[in-house]
């Protein structure tokens, strides 16, 4: 299913549209996917009017505290990135048991340097999963 997941006809557009929902931030994500799905995380930052102003992609093998540090980091250049939504590719079926441990640290990780935590969408081969839903 998703191997052929394409863009909807709306798409936000970059300074211009908010991404105002999970499916709006899918959306976006969606784009930059990559083919055949591999382990990644992608963070789309955000400014104070949910408009994009940046999307960057780590290979997930580092943690997710290291390559959310890093996505802060990097936030920190992008003087108009004040929130962030977060899309993890996992291919792969993994224990899920830890996945309110990992939101409610991206939370405080993000909270700390000022930024919010928008949403964490989790693709998977079948499914997208919003770390919100869960907890």
């Amino acid at each position: 299913m998703l191997q052929t997941l394409r863009a909807p006809i709306h798409l936000p557009r970059a300074n211009s549209d908010p991404v105002s929902s999970p499916h709006a931030a899918l959306a976006v994500f969606s784009l930059a996917l990559r083919r055949p799905l591999c382990e990644e995380m992608m963070v789309l930052m955000l400014d104070n009017q949910l408009r994009g102003v940046g999307l960057m992609s780590f290979d997930a093998v580092a943690s997710h505290t290291n390559n959310i540090n890093h996505a802060i980091g990097l936030c920190s250049s992008v003087l108009d990135a004040t929130s962030l939504s977060i899309c993890t590719v996992e291919p792969y079926l993994r224990d899920r048991s830890n996945d309110s441990t990992y939101l409610e640290l991206a939370q405080d990780l993000c909270r700390h340097a000022g930024l919010k935590l928008i949403d964490w969408l989790i693709v998977t081969r079948g499914s997208v999963i919003n770390l919100r839903d869960v907890s």
